[in-house]
């Protein structure tokens, strides 16, 4: 029976409990569906909350990106002008009053500079819409990226000046003044003492007014503020400079040219110098335009010397034996130039650059090249005196009289000139000119020694033994037929130092 009541109790419990759980599952369920329930109504509200902000955020987005379609950026600079929240017609009144205020600044090569102001050109700013176009091409809808970084542009805006007043403003420029400047030289030949070298170019400061104009004008229209003349090439600039090739190869042909030094000795410590310091007054050119020597120049020169020089048929003061001076001139010693040929040798000697002495030629010759060209070996006839005298080396070797041609007849020996013996030869007939009615000659005599001196062989020494006086005036009516006949022991002694182009003094 316990047991029976144990059990009943167990069973109510077992019971009771269960409808305890089954009455909590009720209610949890309960409370479970009434938190779904409100929680569809807070998404609901969220959901609505979210879509009002989307619509104010859309709003205002849209609202920037319009308001950014007129205004520039923040942080836009334009032509260096804070553009920040600015319209294009506020930018564009700034760049005008920019553009007014423009001054452009020319630095010259030597640090100095001068300006031109817009006032001097009217200057002014010309709306090309470029300002408008920066704007349209600045995306309003992206301006949430935008809007926080910096934004520099460089429009080459437009402008308008005035060309004359512009030309003005250069050409009053105190740089390209007259007197202000150095005008640019070619490097050149140059003078030296005995030739020529490069002359360097001399860069200047003048500047080239065209170029100085198309700078100052791209300068301009670009917007800039200063301009380095010698960086934008506004100088004139030498066309030759000193390592030109041509200039170089010019002046090495010069000093070729005149490269020469030659000096001719005429004694008596007389000289003269061919050398580079003359030479330059002989350079010209030739019809291609090449340097020369002026052969000319040449000639020229060598009959100045043949003018200076030259002593056939000089005039000379001779002392003679007794004291006293004469005056000889004539007759055919002396020395005579062969100007063409020493004007042929001395081109080429100029042409090969020698340098030392240079011999002249002549076609005549005397025994002395000093002053006195007679020297100190001669023979000496005084007509009036009727005497002969010969010197060998300055010693006295025949003193003799003699007898010369008649006065009396018109044969009379010639006098006051200076010859040369033509040669000599013993064991000689002389004659006469030929009779033309007889075919015989005037005269015959046989001499010993025979030495003429006249330039037509006819009048020389002999000896005379038919004769048997000599000297006083037996001339006068008993002469000669023109020569100097001369006792025989005296005209031998004088055969024997005498020769070719020994000096015969007659006077």
């Amino acid at each position: 029976m316990l047991l029976s009541q144990d059990c009943q109790i167990f069973c109510e419990k077992m019971w009771y409990n269960r409808l305890q759980f089954i009455s909590y599952g009720f209610e949890r369920n309960r409370i479970k569906k009434r938190g779904k329930i409100q929680m569809k109504k807070k998404k609901k509200i969220l959901l609505a909350i979210a879509g009002a902000l989307l619509v104010l955020m859309i709003a205002a987005y849209a609202a920037n990106a319009l308001h950014f379609s007129r205004h520039f950026y923040s942080g836009t600079t334009i032509n260096g002008i804070d553009s920040t929240e600015l319209t294009a017609e506020e930018v564009k009144e700034k760049l005008a009053q920019k553009t007014e205020e423009y001054v452009l600044n020319l630095v010259g090569m030597d640090g100095t500079s001068e300006n031109i102001s817009a006032e001097q050109i009217g200057l002014a700013f010309k709306d090309d819409k470029e300002v408008d176009q920066l704007l349209e091409d600045q995306n309003s809808w992206l301006w949430i990226g935008e809007v926080f970084t910096d934004k520099e542009h460089e429009l080459q805006v437009s402008v308008s000046y005035d060309e004359a007043s512009l030309e003005a403003a250069i050409n009053g420029l105190q740089c390209m003044q007259e007197g202000n400047y150095t005008p640019p030289q070619d490097a050149a030949v140059g003078d030296t003492e005995n030739g020529y070298t490069i002359v360097p170019e001399v860069e200047g400061n003048q500047l080239d007014r065209d170029k100085l104009l198309e700078t100052v004008k791209s300068a301009i229209d670009c917007g800039q503020t200063e301009v380095n003349l010698s960086d934008s090439g506004c100088y004139l600039k030498p066309s030759v400079y000193q390592d030109d090739e041509a200039l170089n190869a010019r002046v090495n042909q010069l000093n070729q040219l005149v490269s020469a030094n030659l000096t001719m000795d005429f004694g008596s410590g007389r000289t003269e110098t061919v050398n580079g310091a003359l030479l330059k007054t002989w350079v010209t050119q030739d019809e291609n335009g090449n340097d020369i020597i002026d052969s000319a120049k040449i000639t020229e020169y060598v009959s100045s010397l043949a003018a200076k020089y030259n002593t056939k048929g000089a005039t000379r003061t001779f002392r003679t034996s007794s004291g006293s001076t004469v005056q000889v001139s004539g007759g055919d010693y002396g020395w005579l130039m062969d100007e063409t040929t020493t004007a042929q040798n001395l081109s080429s000697a100029i042409a090969a650059g020698t340098q030392g002495t240079f011999e002249v030629t002549y076609t005549n010759s005397a025994r002395s090249r000093e002053t006195n060209d007679i020297g100190n070996s001669y023979v000496e006839i005084s007509i009036d005196q009727q005497t002969m005298w010969c010197y060998v080396d300055g010693e006295l070797l025949v003193e003799t009289p003699v007898v010369t041609g008649d006065v009396s007849n018109g044969t009379e020996t010639p006098r006051g000139s200076v010859w040369k013996v033509k040669g000599k030869t013993t064991d000689y007939t002389m004659t006469g000119k030929i009779n033309p009615a007889t075919g015989e000659p005037s005269y015959t005599a046989h001499v010993n020694y025979w030495i003429p001196y006249s330039e037509d062989l006819t009048i020389g020494l002999h000896d005379l033994t038919t004769r048997s006086a000599f000297g006083g005036d037996i001339y006068l009516t008993n002469g000669s037929h023109g020569c100097v006949n001369t006792p025989l022991e005296a005209v031998r002694q004088i055969y024997e130092v005498v020769s070719y182009g020994f000096p015969v003094i007659v006077y």
